[in-house]
């Protein structure tokens, strides 16, 4: 039972996530809600819990960078 608040902490995290519209925020509760649930995993050995939710934050970060740099190149109007 200690270790299912952190699991639902991650519930939490991901279900907030939802209620946003921009991008960012949703991918960064995402990202935090999955931590939570990589957290939640090695603490009871759910390694298949462990290794989606370590790629899907790898995913989140390529995507953020990714979005930053874009955001970042300003063309000029012809």
């Amino acid at each position: 039972m200690k270790y299912e608040i952190i699991g639902l902490t991650g519930t939490l995290f991901i279900l907030f996530a939802f209620l946003f519209n921009g991008e960012k925020k949703i991918r960064i509760f995402d990202m935090v809600g999955s931590a939570f649930f990589v957290t939640y995993g090695l603490c009871i050995g759910a390694w298949s819990n462990v290794i989606l939710n370590g790629l899907l934050i790898i995913v989140h970060i390529v995507k953020l960078i990714k979005m930053r740099k874009s955001n970042g190149k300003r063309t000029e109007p012809c």
